[in-house]
Formats: structure tokens, C-alpha cells, sequence
């Protein structure tokens, strides 16, 4: 067994080699880190850069190392994201505000209106996603009544109705240094879902789907289900005047599962259901 001792280092780490010899060494995790420490005590001296106990340290109150890295995050996230423009820059390369030359900005979003918000067909509360969904599933479900007749090797089957479903999945994120947006958004799917008291029954919704909304133009849903899951909670940040803000444990993102019930007043024809 070898003790190893220095100054820099707090206390004495041993480095354990396995016996017998004729095995294959193996280290411990303590004669790992031993190693890893006397490593970089014998490159102080060579190497400046090269730190066993520094200002960076989780103990310590000062930041001074890590606050130039927490200003540069800070600046990251100031400048404008993926297909938006500055408005201190005068690039307009790829997609660019408003109109820029024969480019548009594309002005396309998912999101889910409540055409109920104060009572029926008054009010429209718009919630919009994110993020847009990877699919859709839409689901068809047809109900036939078997009649079997006497004699025959097949039965004739009566048509007794169909239910149409869309599913697809939210992915809240929350860009809020409180954290309460997904948590917040969740919520208020779920209660679309669900009766206002005794006041009124669940909102009627339309989803619209991109400006033109091709996909869903003629359609107008019920909320059958909107459960979700919450992820990464946090417990706190620091603020620009270094100072720790709890979130109270509340999730950075959260998935959330929606299915929709087509609904109308009157039985669709063929080319109604057709339509695009």
C-alpha cells in the first residue's frame, strides 16, 4: 500500500493494488481519485490552469469563476432563435420579420381554441403550442350490428354509427424562470376536459393547424382526455443580482396526451367528410 501526502490535498489518500500479484491489477475508486489528485498537484506548478481547490468550488459563495459563463447563457438566450431576426441586426438572412424581399416569415403555429371561454359561443381563449406535435393519429371507430339470416353463409351487417379521434401529444417546456408555465398549460387542457361546476359542461375546441388550417378548417372537437406527465423539476435560480429565487419544485417540461372527439350538429354526407 502507498500513502500519498501534500499539502494541497486535504487529508492522505491510499492507492490499494489487489493481491494476488498474478491477478490483473485493479484500482479502487479511492486510488482512482488519489491518482486523478496527485496528477494535478504535480502540474501546478507547470500549469496554471490546473486547479484541485478553486473559486469554483460548490462550498465556496464565490462565483467568480463561473459567473462569466453564467453571463454568456444569459446572452445566448437574449439573441433571437431559429428563423427570427434581431431587431438591433440588420441580417435578414434565411427567414426574416414580416416580409424582407420576396421572403416571408413563416407565421405558422399549432394551437387549440376554446370557442366556449365565457359561456356557449361566446368568447374564444386561444392556447397555443410550443412546439409542434411529431404526429397525428386520427382514429376512425365503426359499429356494425350483425344480423344473421336463416339459411345464409354470411350475415348482413347494419351500420349503427362511427366515432372519430384525434390524438396527438404536447410537449410544454417552460422558457419562464418561475417555472409555472407547463404546470399552467397542463392545466388548462385538462380543463377544457372537464365541466365548469355546475355552470356550464366542457368547452367545444378547434384545433387550428397552421395559418390555413387545411387539415382541421371544418372540424370542431370535444376534450375526451388531456392526462400528462411532469419532468425535470426545479428547485431555484439565481437572478442577475446573483441572488437564489425558489421555483417551488415546479416541472421545466411536462407531456401531455390529448384526444379529441370530432362533433357536429347534423349527419355528415360523403363529401363532406371528403372535404379538404
Amino acid at each position: 500500500m502507498a500513502v500519498i501526502k501534500n499539502d494541497l490535498i486535504t487529508g492522505y489518500h491510499t492507492l490499494t493494488l489487489n493481491k494476488p500479484a498474478t491477478k490483473a491489477l485493479q484500482w479502487s475508486l479511492e486510488a482512482r481519485r488519489a491518482t486523478i489528485l496527485f496528477r494535478r498537484v504535480k502540474n501546478i506548478g507547470t500549469s496554471p490552469d490546473v486547479k484541485i481547490v478553486g473559486s469554483y468550488s460548490p462550498d465556496t459563495r464565490d462565483h467568480s469563476e463561473i459567473t462569466p459563463y453564467r453571463e454568456y447563457l444569459k446572452e445566448q438566450k437574449s439573441k433571437p432563435g431559429w428563423g427570427e431576426v434581431s431587431p438591433n441586426t440588420s441580417d435578414h438572412s434565411g427567414f426574416s420579420s414580416n416580409k424582407v424581399g420576396d421572403i416571408k416569415r413563416l407565421s405558422d403555429f399549432v394551437a387549440i381554441i376554446n370557442i366556449d371561454a365565457k359561456k356557449y359561443n361566446e368568447g374564444i381563449d386561444t392556447i397555443t403550442l410550443p412546439f409542434v406535435p411529431k404526429e397525428l393519429n386520427y382514429n376512425t371507430e365503426l359499429a356494425y350490428s350483425t344480423i344473421k339470416s336463416m339459411g345464409r353463409n354470411n350475415p348482413f351487417y347494419h351500420f349503427t354509427g362511427a366515432e372519430d379521434k384525434l390524438e396527438f401529444e404536447i410537449d410544454w417546456y417552460s422558457f419562464d424562470e418561475g417555472r409555472k408555465e407547463v404546470i399552467e398549460k397542463c392545466r388548462k387542457i385538462e380543463a377544457l376536459s372537464k365541466a365548469n361546476g355546475y355552470i356550464n359542461g366542457p368547452r367545444r375546441v378547434q384545433l387550428l393547424w397552421g395559418e390555413d388550417n387545411l387539415l382541421f378548417s371544418n372540424h370542431l372537437f370535444i376534450v375526451l382526455s388531456a392526462p400528462y406527465r411532469l419532468l425535470n423539476f426545479n428547485k431555484g435560480y439565481i437572478d442577475k443580482d446573483n441572488t437564489v429565487k425558489k421555483t417551488s419544485m415546479l416541472p421545466i417540461q411536462g407531456y401531455q396526451r390529448v384526444t379529441l372527439a370530432r362533433i357536429t350538429s347534423d349527419n355528415l354526407t360523403s363529401s363532406e367528410i371528403e372535404l379538404v
